[in-house]
């Protein structure tokens, strides 16, 4: 008896997908996989970040204090109109309230709050790396006295405390050392993108959880600065008023911010919970700053 081997199908190993689909696929695999490994290396780079000593943010931090300094339309030479206040004196006046709210609070080592202001019509202030605490121009404008505007300004500064700002940048390098293993230009250009936009504050999106927790230890120097908690949540109704309708009518759950009636109810609650008192003597925003808000009415 003899034995032969039988010829191979010339169709075994044929596709009837096109090559270009396949490679599709796996071009789509491969996509899925690096975001989801951006989002985990991120998540991880961000804590690690927060432990790291302060000293290696105030390295990065210097860059952000320099283009906060050069791009912010705040130099202390600017001319101003007859009457009104120089961006140096604002930022002097705006330390003043700063300087006593940062002394309740626990700074890292080395930590020094830095206050900037930017000539926006914005409602709105940031915190960012290295202390940086940036008040644009809308939210002077917007308070009714001081007391509302350093409850603004305790929270930036707990949010330089807590080190809420490193953290999302250490997501934005994490996700850089991902992209290296696609580009080592890409990568760069993450980490050169993530200095510039924590400059501006666009890539500081906080956590509901920051956000309350930057409202508790603010709340915390509000009280012991000015003895009770008025102004703490007189902004909530301005900031909720300065945005269009459909911002407003968002549900809470589609926001990062807890909702304003929400924080309002949050901090009435702590200040009861911890005995204190919950209104007093008002401070006038100081003539420096008042004088902004003459120049507002007038236009």
């Amino acid at each position: 008896m003899e034995f032969e081997n039988r010829t191979p199908d010339e169709h075994v190993n044929y596709s009837t997908e096109h090559p270009l689909k396949e490679f599709a696929w796996l071009l789509g695999g491969l996509m899925v996989a690096l975001v989801a490994l951006s989002f985990l290396v991120g998540a991880f780079a961000g804590e690690v970040a927060s432990w790291l000593p302060y000293r290696y943010e105030a390295a990065v931090a210097e860059q952000v204090d320099m283009q906060l300094k050069g791009n912010a339309p705040d130099a202390p030479n600017e001319p101003a109109a007859p009457g009104e206040p120089t961006p140096a004196a604002i930022r002097k006046a705006l330390d003043r309230i700063a300087q006593p709210l940062a002394a309740h609070m626990r700074l890292p080592e080395g930590m020094q709050i830095k206050v900037h202001y930017n000539n926006s019509e914005m409602v709105n202030a940031f915190a960012t790396l290295g202390g940086n605490i940036v008040i644009m121009r809308g939210l002077i404008e917007a308070v009714p006295d001081e007391n509302t505007l350093a409850m603004v300004i305790a929270h930036e500064i707990a949010h330089a405390a807590e080190r809420h700002p490193v953290k999302h940048l250490g997501r934005a390098v994490g996700i850089g050392i991902v992209l290296s293993v696609v580009s080592a230009e890409a990568a760069r250009t993450a980490a050169a993108t993530a200095t510039n936009l924590a400059a501006t504050g666009t890539l500081l999106t906080f956590s509901r959880q920051q956000e309350r927790e930057a409202d508790t230890i603010g709340l915390d120097a509000l009280v012991k600065q000015y003895g009770h908690a008025g102004g703490a949540t007189a902004l909530f109704p301005l900031l909720e008023a300065s945005h269009p309708p459909e911002h407003r009518a968002r549900l809470t759950i589609l926001s990062t911010h807890p909702h304003a009636a929400d924080r309002v109810t949050e901090l009435n609650t702590l200040v009861a919970a911890r005995g204190w008192q919950a209104d007093g003597m008002r401070i006038p925003l100081s003539p420096t700053l008042a004088a902004l808000q003459q120049r507002a009415r007038k236009r």
